[in-house]
C-alpha cells in the first residue's frame, strides 16, 4: 500500500503531540443549516425515518417529481399518510357542522431523488426546492470521488437536530451535519474500515472503531494540507473520552491500532483519482 509509510509517519507525529500535551484548542462545530423547500421537510418523524432507511435525502410522489422537471426511472418505496373521515359535529358548543376525524393510515408510494432524472432542466432549476449551494459544497468535498467509487451517497442534514455531527450507514451513505472537514474525513475512514473488513460490527458506537476513524481523519487532513481543519484538540478529547479519559491508556490504544488506522488512510488515498493525478 504505497501511502502506508506516509500515513504511519503522520500518525506517530500526532501520537507525539498527544504525549506532550501541546494541543491547539478544539474547533467549534459549524452546523449545517440547509435551506431546502422540498415536500419531505414537512413529513412526520416516522416518514422521515423511512426516508433515511431508504438511503435518500429527498423523496416525492410521481406527480411531485413531474411537476419540477424530473421523471421517475426507478422503484418506489412507501410512506404513511393519514386517512380522515368527515362526520357530523356532536359538540354543539362548536360552530362547525362537520369535523374531520382520523380513522387510520394509508400507504403512499414515493420515489427517491436517486431514482429520477431530469427531463426539463429549466423547470428543475426553478422549482427543485433544493439548497443548491449546499449541493455544490458537497460535490467539492476532498476525496468525494472515493465515496462514489464505493457506491456511497453523500448527503448533509440540519445538524442541530440531535442526530450527531455525522454518520456512516453501512454500504449506503455518509451523512454530515457540520461543515468541519474533520467530521467528513472521520466518516470516510469508517467507510474504509468497513471496506477493509476490519471494522467491529457492533450495535452502536465501538471504542476501536471510533479511535480508528478519529485518528484516520487527523492523518488525512494533514496529508491533504488541511492542517487548519485537522482539529487535533478535538480529536484528543474525543479519543480520550472513548478510552476512559486516561492519557496513558489512550496513547496505548492508539498505538495498538496504528496498523489498522494507516491501512484505512492508505486505502482512501490510493482510491483517490485527485491524489493520483496530482502526485
Amino acid at each position: 500500500m504505497k501511502y502506508y509509510g506516509k500515513s504511519e509517519e503522520v500518525c506517530k507525529k500526532i501520537i507525539n503531540t498527544f504525549k506532550n500535551g501541546n494541543l491547539p484548542k478544539e474547533i467549534s462545530p459549524i452546523f449545517i443549516n440547509r435551506n431546502d423547500n422540498i415536500p419531505s421537510i414537512s413529513w412526520s418523524f416516522s416518514n422521515q425515518l423511512i426516508k433515511i432507511i431508504n438511503n435518500t435525502n429527498d423523496a416525492r410522489t410521481f406527480k411531485q417529481w413531474n411537476s419540477v422537471g424530473r421523471k421517475v426511472i426507478g422503484k418506489s418505496f412507501h410512506i404513511l399518510g393519514p386517512v380522515f373521515k368527515t362526520i357530523p359535529n356532536s359538540n354543539k358548543k362548536e360552530e362547525e357542522e362537520y369535523i374531520k376525524v382520523l380513522i387510520g393510515f394509508k400507504t403512499i408510494p414515493v420515489f427517491r431523488f436517486e431514482d429520477t432524472e431530469i427531463y426539463d432542466q429549466e423547470l428543475w432549476e426553478k422549482k427543485s426546492g433544493i439548497d443548491v449551494e449546499e449541493i455544490k459544497r458537497l460535490e467539492n468535498l476532498p476525496l468525494r470521488e472515493v465515496a462514489e467509487k464505493w457506491g456511497l451517497s453523500v448527503t448533509s442534514y440540519n445538524g442541530k437536530n440531535g442526530s450527531g455531527l455525522g454518520f456512516y450507514q453501512h454500504g449506503k451513505r455518509i451523512a454530515i451535519g457540520v461543515k468541519n472537514l474533520s467530521v467528513w474525513c472521520h466518516e470516510l475512514t469508517h467507510a474504509a474500515d468497513d471496506k477493509l473488513g476490519t471494522i467491529n460490527n457492533v450495535t452502536g458506537q465501538d471504542v476501536e472503531n471510533e479511535i480508528v476513524a478519529e485518528m484516520g481523519s487527523a492523518i488525512l487532513t494533514e496529508i491533504l494540507g488541511f492542517e487548519h481543519e485537522q482539529d487535533l484538540g478535538g480529536a484528543w478529547k474525543y479519543i480520550k473520552t472513548y478510552a476512559g479519559n486516561d492519557k496513558k491508556k489512550t496513547i496505548k490504544k492508539i498505538t495498538e491500532l496504528i496498523n489498522r488506522i494507516c491501512a484505512c488512510v492508505s486505502l482512501i488515498l490510493n482510491e483517490s483519482d485527485e491524489i493520483i493525478k496530482n502526485k
